[in-house]
């Protein structure tokens, strides 16, 4: 699969490894690169031989284009890190956002923003959005929700994480109660997803930006006194 982000990033060129996040993903580190003089962040998978498929398809997804509103890709990380010991890993070299994201910003606030914050984190989502939508073909996120807002230093917000993200044109797929990989964060996600066939839509994105509006607006998790599985979820 050829890059259309063209900088590879080699190990040698980055100093100060830090872990800044986890999932069962992967890791996300902070790292120093030698010659930029900057701070950058690298997403690595946990089971990775170097040409993971998964992680390919959201460089090529993520460097589609470029936006103030959607995070900057640097370019491929080609290397060995401090967990992968003689192994190399294949990572995504991402601009560095100084405040985390804004499930953070809310657990430190346990409310909500001030409303001038609001008011600029809600339109810098949805430009975001916009931006993704006009591509040609559009570009699906599938996955908007706290964790993958994330805010520099100045807390303007850009939208990150495109491991779910799909082209609009000629995709669908049939639900799969067992492949978490075929799902998007349950309580942000339309009812239209847990049908038997769904194709997601420009719709999907705006459904899950509405809840995501809410929780922005409110400081809450939407559905936080319920436990939502895929196992609950009678799809008729």
């Amino acid at each position: 699969m050829a890059f259309t982000c063209t900088a590879e990033i080699k190990d040698s060129a980055l100093d100060g490894w830090e872990v800044i996040g986890s999932g069962g993903f992967g890791q996300i580190y902070k790292a120093r690169h030698r010659q930029w003089c900057c701070d950058v962040a690298i997403k690595l998978l946990h089971y990775d031989d170097g040409n993971s498929s998964a992680l390919l398809r959201e460089i090529n997804m993520m460097c589609t284009g470029s936006s103030p509103f959607v995070i900057h890709v640097h370019g491929v990380f080609k290397g060995r890190s401090p967990s992968s010991g003689s192994s190399t890993q294949l990572g995504l070299v991402m601009e560095f956002m100084e405040r985390g994201s804004l499930a953070s910003l809310q657990q430190t606030l346990g409310g909500p923003p001030p409303l001038p914050l609001v008011f600029r984190l809600v339109h810098q989502v949805a430009l975001g959005i916009n931006y993704l939508h006009s591509l040609k073909p559009a570009v699906l996120h599938l996955d908007l929700k706290p964790n993958n807002v994330l805010l520099d230093s100045s807390l303007n917000a850009k939208l990150t994480d495109f491991g779910l993200a799909k082209f609009s044109q000629s995709f669908s797929r049939v639900y799969k109660k067992e492949n978490n990989e075929e799902w998007g964060t349950l309580s942000y996600m339309p009812p239209e997803a847990f049908e038997i066939s769904y194709s997601p839509k420009r719709a999907s994105d705006i459904y899950s930006f509405g809840i995501l509006l809410w929780s922005i607006v409110t400081g809450k998790q939407p559905y936080a006194s319920k436990t939502i599985t895929c196992a609950n979820i009678v799809v008729s």
